[in-house]
Protein backbone atom coordinates (compact mmCIF):
# COMPACT_ATOMS: atom_id res chain seq x y z
CA UNK A 1 0.00 0.00 0.00
CA UNK A 2 1.30 3.42 -0.92
CA UNK A 3 2.15 5.68 2.02
CA UNK A 4 0.92 9.19 1.37
CA UNK A 5 2.61 11.11 4.20
CA UNK A 6 6.16 11.36 5.49
CA UNK A 7 7.50 12.14 8.98
CA UNK A 8 11.00 13.20 10.00
CA UNK A 9 12.20 12.61 13.58
CA UNK A 10 15.42 14.17 14.92
CA UNK A 11 16.70 12.92 18.29
CA UNK A 12 20.15 12.22 19.71
CA UNK A 13 18.89 9.07 21.50
CA UNK A 14 18.88 6.08 19.14
CA UNK A 15 16.37 4.11 21.22
CA UNK A 16 13.77 6.84 20.85
CA UNK A 17 14.23 6.74 17.08
CA UNK A 18 13.81 2.95 17.01
CA UNK A 19 10.62 3.12 19.09
CA UNK A 20 9.20 5.91 16.92
CA UNK A 21 9.99 3.98 13.75
CA UNK A 22 8.29 0.86 15.08
CA UNK A 23 5.19 2.85 16.02
CA UNK A 24 4.59 4.62 12.70
CA UNK A 25 6.44 2.77 9.91
CA UNK A 26 3.36 0.80 8.80
CA UNK A 27 1.27 3.95 8.20
CA UNK A 28 3.82 6.55 7.11
CA UNK A 29 7.20 7.02 5.50
CA UNK A 30 9.38 7.57 8.57
CA UNK A 31 12.85 9.14 8.41
CA UNK A 32 14.95 9.24 11.56
CA UNK A 33 18.35 10.73 12.33
CA UNK A 34 20.53 11.86 15.20
CA UNK A 35 22.12 14.65 13.14
CA UNK A 36 20.62 18.07 12.42
CA UNK A 37 22.75 18.27 9.28
CA UNK A 38 21.41 14.94 8.03
CA UNK A 39 17.87 16.07 8.88
CA UNK A 40 18.29 19.01 6.49
CA UNK A 41 19.53 16.60 3.80
CA UNK A 42 16.39 14.51 4.28
CA UNK A 43 14.23 17.62 3.95
CA UNK A 44 15.99 18.48 0.69
CA UNK A 45 15.45 15.01 -0.74
CA UNK A 46 11.92 14.18 0.42
CA UNK A 47 8.58 15.92 0.81
CA UNK A 48 8.02 15.89 4.57
CA UNK A 49 4.68 16.76 6.18
CA UNK A 50 5.61 16.53 9.89
CA UNK A 51 8.91 17.15 11.68
CA UNK A 52 9.48 15.94 15.23
CA UNK A 53 12.54 17.13 17.09
CA UNK A 54 13.84 16.55 20.57
CA UNK A 55 14.46 19.79 22.44
CA UNK A 56 17.63 18.85 24.33
CA UNK A 57 20.40 17.67 22.03
CA UNK A 58 24.18 18.16 22.32
CA UNK A 59 24.81 20.20 19.14
CA UNK A 60 21.59 22.17 18.73
CA UNK A 61 18.28 22.48 20.57
CA UNK A 62 14.99 21.58 18.91
CA UNK A 63 13.87 25.23 18.91
CA UNK A 64 17.16 26.31 17.31
CA UNK A 65 16.83 23.58 14.68
CA UNK A 66 13.35 24.75 13.78
CA UNK A 67 14.52 28.37 13.60
CA UNK A 68 17.24 27.29 11.16
CA UNK A 69 15.01 25.35 8.76
CA UNK A 70 11.93 27.61 8.89
CA UNK A 71 12.91 29.95 5.98
CA UNK A 72 13.60 27.07 3.58
CA UNK A 73 10.94 24.63 4.81
CA UNK A 74 7.97 26.63 6.11
CA UNK A 75 5.23 24.11 5.30
CA UNK A 76 5.94 20.97 7.39
CA UNK A 77 4.22 20.92 10.79
CA UNK A 78 6.85 21.24 13.53
CA UNK A 79 6.47 19.40 16.87
CA UNK A 80 8.84 19.43 19.85
CA UNK A 81 9.49 16.53 22.21
CA UNK A 82 10.62 17.92 25.53
CA UNK A 83 10.81 17.55 29.28
CA UNK A 84 8.98 20.00 31.55
CA UNK A 85 12.26 21.69 32.49
CA UNK A 86 12.31 23.32 29.03
CA UNK A 87 8.70 24.43 29.04
CA UNK A 88 9.36 28.19 28.95
CA UNK A 89 11.51 27.95 25.80
CA UNK A 90 8.89 25.73 24.19
CA UNK A 91 6.00 28.11 24.95
CA UNK A 92 8.03 31.00 23.56
CA UNK A 93 8.67 29.04 20.35
CA UNK A 94 4.95 28.22 20.03
CA UNK A 95 4.01 31.87 20.50
CA UNK A 96 6.44 32.88 17.77
CA UNK A 97 4.86 30.40 15.37
CA UNK A 98 7.96 28.26 15.08
CA UNK A 99 6.34 25.20 16.67
CA UNK A 100 2.82 23.80 16.27
CA UNK A 101 2.81 22.07 19.65
CA UNK A 102 4.94 20.05 22.04
CA UNK A 103 4.73 16.52 23.40
CA UNK A 104 6.09 15.73 26.85
CA UNK A 105 8.78 13.08 27.26
CA UNK A 106 8.60 10.22 27.81
CA UNK A 107 5.85 10.23 25.22
CA UNK A 108 2.74 8.09 25.27
CA UNK A 109 2.11 6.08 22.08
CA UNK A 110 -1.62 6.88 21.90
CA UNK A 111 -1.04 10.58 22.55
CA UNK A 112 1.66 10.66 19.90
CA UNK A 113 -0.61 8.95 17.35
CA UNK A 114 -3.37 11.52 17.98
CA UNK A 115 -0.78 14.29 17.69
CA UNK A 116 0.27 13.00 14.25
CA UNK A 117 -3.36 12.83 13.05
CA UNK A 118 -4.02 16.40 14.22
CA UNK A 119 -0.80 17.63 12.61
CA UNK A 120 -1.75 16.03 9.28
CA UNK A 121 -5.17 17.68 9.43
CA UNK A 122 -3.46 21.01 10.04
CA UNK A 123 -1.06 20.39 7.16
CA UNK A 124 -3.96 19.52 4.85
CA UNK A 125 -5.88 22.68 5.74
CA UNK A 126 -2.84 24.88 5.18
CA UNK A 127 -2.05 23.24 1.83
CA UNK A 128 -5.64 23.75 0.73
CA UNK A 129 -5.43 27.43 1.66
CA UNK A 130 -2.13 27.78 -0.20
CA UNK A 131 -3.64 26.14 -3.27
CA UNK A 132 -6.69 28.41 -3.18
CA UNK A 133 -4.47 31.45 -2.70
CA UNK A 134 -2.37 30.43 -5.70
CA UNK A 135 -5.50 29.87 -7.81
CA UNK A 136 -6.79 33.28 -6.75
CA UNK A 137 -3.52 34.97 -7.72
CA UNK A 138 -3.62 33.25 -11.11
CA UNK A 139 -7.26 34.23 -11.61
CA UNK A 140 -6.51 37.85 -10.75
CA UNK A 141 -3.57 37.92 -13.14
CA UNK A 142 -5.71 36.35 -15.87
CA UNK A 143 -8.47 38.87 -15.23
CA UNK A 144 -6.03 41.77 -15.58
CA UNK A 145 -4.78 40.36 -18.87
CA UNK A 146 -8.32 39.72 -20.05
CA UNK A 147 -9.45 43.27 -19.31
CA UNK A 148 -6.41 44.69 -21.12
CA UNK A 149 -6.98 42.49 -24.16
CA UNK A 150 -10.72 43.24 -24.19
CA UNK A 151 -10.04 46.97 -24.27
CA UNK A 152 -7.67 46.47 -27.22
CA UNK A 153 -10.14 44.23 -29.03
CA UNK A 154 -12.91 46.79 -28.70
CA UNK A 155 -10.73 49.79 -29.58
CA UNK A 156 -9.44 48.45 -32.91
CA UNK A 157 -12.75 47.64 -34.67
CA UNK A 158 -14.49 50.75 -33.33
CA UNK A 159 -11.64 52.88 -34.75
CA UNK A 160 -12.00 51.14 -38.13
CA UNK A 161 -15.74 51.75 -38.09
CA UNK A 162 -15.23 55.42 -37.20
CA UNK A 163 -12.82 55.85 -40.11
CA UNK A 164 -15.16 54.04 -42.50
CA UNK A 165 -18.08 56.23 -41.47
CA UNK A 166 -15.92 59.28 -42.10
CA UNK A 167 -15.17 57.97 -45.61
CA UNK A 168 -18.89 57.43 -46.22
CA UNK A 169 -19.68 60.98 -45.15
CA UNK A 170 -17.08 62.43 -47.54
CA UNK A 171 -17.46 60.03 -50.47
CA UNK A 172 -20.54 61.71 -52.00
CA UNK A 173 -20.65 60.25 -55.55
CA UNK A 174 -17.62 57.97 -55.14
CA UNK A 175 -19.38 54.59 -55.14
CA UNK A 176 -16.15 52.57 -54.90
CA UNK A 177 -15.03 54.39 -51.76
CA UNK A 178 -18.49 54.01 -50.25
CA UNK A 179 -18.57 50.29 -51.04
CA UNK A 180 -15.11 49.79 -49.49
CA UNK A 181 -16.17 51.68 -46.39
CA UNK A 182 -19.33 49.60 -46.04
CA UNK A 183 -17.28 46.41 -46.40
CA UNK A 184 -14.94 47.61 -43.64
CA UNK A 185 -17.90 48.28 -41.37
CA UNK A 186 -19.32 44.83 -42.11
CA UNK A 187 -15.99 43.11 -41.36
CA UNK A 188 -15.51 44.97 -38.10
CA UNK A 189 -19.06 44.26 -36.95
CA UNK A 190 -18.38 40.57 -37.61
CA UNK A 191 -15.21 40.89 -35.56
CA UNK A 192 -17.12 42.45 -32.67
CA UNK A 193 -19.73 39.69 -32.85
CA UNK A 194 -16.95 37.08 -32.75
CA UNK A 195 -15.32 38.81 -29.81
CA UNK A 196 -18.65 38.86 -27.97
CA UNK A 197 -18.96 35.11 -28.57
CA UNK A 198 -15.44 34.58 -27.20
CA UNK A 199 -16.31 36.45 -24.01
CA UNK A 200 -19.44 34.31 -23.63
CA UNK A 201 -17.33 31.15 -24.04
CA UNK A 202 -14.78 32.44 -21.55
CA UNK A 203 -17.48 33.09 -18.99
CA UNK A 204 -19.24 29.75 -19.48
CA UNK A 205 -15.92 27.88 -19.29
CA UNK A 206 -14.86 29.61 -16.07
CA UNK A 207 -18.18 28.80 -14.38
CA UNK A 208 -18.81 25.29 -15.71
CA UNK A 209 -18.00 22.17 -13.71
CA UNK A 210 -16.48 19.15 -15.43
CA UNK A 211 -18.95 16.60 -16.79
CA UNK A 212 -17.14 13.54 -18.09
CA UNK A 213 -18.80 11.04 -20.41
CA UNK A 214 -17.92 8.94 -23.42
CA UNK A 215 -17.25 11.19 -26.42
CA UNK A 216 -17.66 10.28 -30.06
CA UNK A 217 -14.61 12.13 -31.40
CA UNK A 218 -15.59 11.76 -35.06
CA UNK A 219 -18.98 13.37 -34.43
CA UNK A 220 -17.47 16.07 -32.20
CA UNK A 221 -14.92 17.10 -34.84
CA UNK A 222 -17.63 17.24 -37.49
CA UNK A 223 -19.77 19.35 -35.15
CA UNK A 224 -16.82 21.74 -34.73
CA UNK A 225 -16.37 21.99 -38.50
CA UNK A 226 -20.08 22.55 -39.10
CA UNK A 227 -20.14 25.38 -36.55
CA UNK A 228 -17.47 27.47 -38.33
CA UNK A 229 -19.12 30.79 -39.34
CA UNK A 230 -19.19 31.35 -43.10
CA UNK A 231 -18.14 34.98 -42.77
CA UNK A 232 -14.81 34.47 -40.96
CA UNK A 233 -12.78 34.95 -44.14
CA UNK A 234 -13.19 35.72 -47.84
CA UNK A 235 -10.59 33.12 -48.86
CA UNK A 236 -11.37 29.55 -49.90
CA UNK A 237 -10.62 26.84 -47.35
CA UNK A 238 -11.03 23.10 -47.00
CA UNK A 239 -10.85 20.82 -43.96
CA UNK A 240 -9.84 17.14 -44.09
CA UNK A 241 -9.72 14.67 -41.20
CA UNK A 242 -7.57 11.67 -40.37
CA UNK A 243 -8.71 9.70 -37.34
CA UNK A 244 -7.03 6.76 -35.61
CA UNK A 245 -9.40 5.91 -32.75
CA UNK A 246 -8.89 2.91 -30.49
CA UNK A 247 -11.52 2.13 -27.88
CA UNK A 248 -13.82 4.46 -25.93
CA UNK A 249 -12.75 7.99 -25.06
CA UNK A 250 -14.11 9.60 -21.89
CA UNK A 251 -13.70 13.33 -21.35
CA UNK A 252 -15.50 16.64 -20.87
CA UNK A 253 -17.32 17.00 -24.18
CA UNK A 254 -18.30 20.67 -23.72
CA UNK A 255 -14.75 21.80 -23.00
CA UNK A 256 -13.29 19.68 -25.77
CA UNK A 257 -15.76 21.28 -28.17
CA UNK A 258 -14.58 24.76 -27.08
CA UNK A 259 -10.96 23.81 -27.85
CA UNK A 260 -11.76 22.42 -31.29
CA UNK A 261 -14.04 25.31 -32.24
CA UNK A 262 -11.50 27.92 -31.17
CA UNK A 263 -8.60 26.29 -33.02
CA UNK A 264 -10.56 25.63 -36.20
CA UNK A 265 -12.04 29.13 -36.21
CA UNK A 266 -8.54 30.58 -35.90
CA UNK A 267 -7.23 28.33 -38.68
CA UNK A 268 -9.99 29.57 -40.99
CA UNK A 269 -9.85 33.21 -39.84
CA UNK A 270 -6.14 33.50 -40.64
CA UNK A 271 -6.25 31.84 -44.05
CA UNK A 272 -3.83 33.29 -46.59
CA UNK A 273 -5.63 35.50 -49.12
CA UNK A 274 -2.73 35.06 -51.54
CA UNK A 275 -3.40 31.34 -51.87
CA UNK A 276 -6.15 29.95 -54.10
CA UNK A 277 -7.08 27.43 -51.42
CA UNK A 278 -6.16 26.98 -47.77
CA UNK A 279 -6.11 23.35 -46.64
CA UNK A 280 -6.63 22.52 -42.97
CA UNK A 281 -6.01 19.01 -41.69
CA UNK A 282 -7.37 17.66 -38.42
CA UNK A 283 -5.77 14.41 -37.26
CA UNK A 284 -6.40 12.46 -34.05
CA UNK A 285 -4.60 9.52 -32.51
CA UNK A 286 -6.52 8.15 -29.53
CA UNK A 287 -5.83 5.20 -27.24
CA UNK A 288 -6.68 4.06 -23.72
CA UNK A 289 -4.45 6.75 -22.15
CA UNK A 290 -5.05 9.91 -24.17
CA UNK A 291 -6.07 11.55 -27.42
CA UNK A 292 -3.54 13.58 -29.42
CA UNK A 293 -5.01 16.21 -31.77
CA UNK A 294 -3.09 17.93 -34.56
CA UNK A 295 -4.52 20.87 -36.50
CA UNK A 296 -2.32 21.94 -39.42
CA UNK A 297 -3.19 24.87 -41.68
CA UNK A 298 -1.67 26.69 -44.66
CA UNK A 299 -2.55 30.15 -43.40
CA UNK A 300 -0.54 33.31 -42.88
CA UNK A 301 1.48 31.78 -40.05
CA UNK A 302 2.74 33.49 -36.90
CA UNK A 303 6.00 35.39 -36.52
CA UNK A 304 8.45 34.39 -33.81
CA UNK A 305 7.64 37.26 -31.46
CA UNK A 306 3.91 36.56 -31.44
CA UNK A 307 4.46 32.79 -31.37
CA UNK A 308 6.35 33.17 -28.12
CA UNK A 309 3.37 34.82 -26.42
CA UNK A 310 0.56 33.15 -28.37
CA UNK A 311 -1.27 31.80 -25.34
CA UNK A 312 -1.15 35.10 -23.50
CA UNK A 313 -3.42 38.05 -24.16
CA UNK A 314 -1.03 40.93 -24.82
CA UNK A 315 -0.08 40.34 -28.44
CA UNK A 316 1.53 43.02 -30.55
CA UNK A 317 -0.02 42.81 -34.00
CA UNK A 318 -3.68 43.38 -34.75
CA UNK A 319 -4.11 40.04 -36.48
CA UNK A 320 -2.38 38.20 -33.64
CA UNK A 321 -4.47 40.07 -31.10
CA UNK A 322 -7.65 39.05 -32.89
CA UNK A 323 -6.87 35.42 -32.05
CA UNK A 324 -5.37 36.21 -28.67
CA UNK A 325 -8.40 35.65 -26.49
CA UNK A 326 -9.29 32.53 -28.49
CA UNK A 327 -5.84 31.06 -27.85
CA UNK A 328 -5.73 32.19 -24.23
CA UNK A 329 -9.12 30.56 -23.62
CA UNK A 330 -8.00 27.42 -25.43
CA UNK A 331 -4.89 27.12 -23.27
CA UNK A 332 -6.87 27.64 -20.05
CA UNK A 333 -9.38 24.94 -21.06
CA UNK A 334 -6.59 22.50 -21.96
CA UNK A 335 -4.91 23.17 -18.61
CA UNK A 336 -8.16 22.61 -16.73
CA UNK A 337 -8.52 19.25 -18.49
CA UNK A 338 -4.98 18.29 -17.36
CA UNK A 339 -3.78 18.34 -20.97
CA UNK A 340 -0.91 19.85 -22.95
CA UNK A 341 -0.77 22.14 -25.98
CA UNK A 342 2.06 23.31 -28.24
CA UNK A 343 2.41 25.29 -31.46
CA UNK A 344 4.89 25.65 -34.29
CA UNK A 345 4.55 28.06 -37.20
CA UNK A 346 6.31 29.53 -40.20
CA UNK A 347 5.13 32.92 -41.53
CA UNK A 348 3.66 32.54 -45.01
CA UNK A 349 3.52 28.74 -44.79
CA UNK A 350 1.16 27.86 -41.96
CA UNK A 351 0.74 26.74 -38.38
CA UNK A 352 0.63 23.39 -36.57
CA UNK A 353 -1.09 23.15 -33.20
CA UNK A 354 -0.86 19.93 -31.20
CA UNK A 355 -2.77 19.24 -28.02
CA UNK A 356 -3.40 16.13 -25.97
CA UNK A 357 -6.18 15.33 -23.53
CA UNK A 358 -6.12 12.43 -21.02
CA UNK A 359 -8.59 9.60 -21.51
CA UNK A 360 -10.62 9.37 -18.29
CA UNK A 361 -12.05 5.99 -19.29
Amino acid sequence: MSKQFSILYLDDEEQNLVSFQALFRRQYNVYTTTSAHEAVDILNKHEIQIIFSDQKMPEVSGVEFFETILPDFPHPVRILLTGYADIEAVIDAINKGQVYRYVAKPWDANELAICVENALEKYGREQELLSKSKDLDQSNAALEQFVFSASQELRNPTEHIRQALSVLQNSQNNNDAAAAALLTIQQQVIRLEDFSEQIARYYSHSKASAEKAEVNLEQLIQQSIDSIPGNLTQTAWNISTELNLNGPFVSDKARLLIILQNLLNNAVRFSDINKSSNNIQVSVIQNAEKAIFRIADQGIGINHENLHQLFGLQLNSEKASAGGINMYLTKSVVDKMQGKISVSSTPGEGTLITFEIPNSN
